[in-house]
């Protein structure tokens, strides 16, 4: 899950009381102390009840973040400091349309899904390295 462990796999997340009539849901991990996008995920079934550590769940897509990738790149602070990693889980009232995040930013597609949300749920959670 970090740039620490021996793979730097995306979290099995855990998600509960989806809003009735959510299309489809999407999550983002954000660097709160950089404002560094590491993570953008989209397409996930409004009926999913978590994701699985590493494993891209059926329908779902990866979007560029903001290490020029379209995968999951975990918490990587310098040496000796603690950064705040902010993931958030969008449920969108419309599913998105496949072209999607393609000629977006990752910030400008991190906006659409924030105005596209019906509903958000946020953990925070800090991550040192030493």
């Amino acid at each position: 899950m970090t740039c620490d462990s021996p793979h730097d796999y995306s979290p099995g997340l855990t998600f509960e009381n989806v809003p009735a009539g959510t299309a489809e849901l999407a999550l983002s991990m954000v660097d709160l102390e950089n404002q560094k996008i590491h993570w953008l995920q989209v397409g996930l079934p409004a009926t999913a009840s978590g994701t699985q550590a590493h494993t891209l769940t059926p329908g779902a897509r990866e979007l560029l973040n903001d290490f020029g990738e379209a995968t999951y790149d975990g918490p990587c602070p310098p040496a000796g400091h603690t950064h705040e990693y902010q993931l958030t889980l969008y449920a969108l009232r419309n599913p998105l349309p496949a072209s999607f995040g393609q000629n977006t930013s990752p910030s400008q597609t991190l906006k659409e899904l924030g105005s596209q949300a019906v509903a958000t749920a946020v953990l925070v959670a800090p991550y040192a390295r030493h």
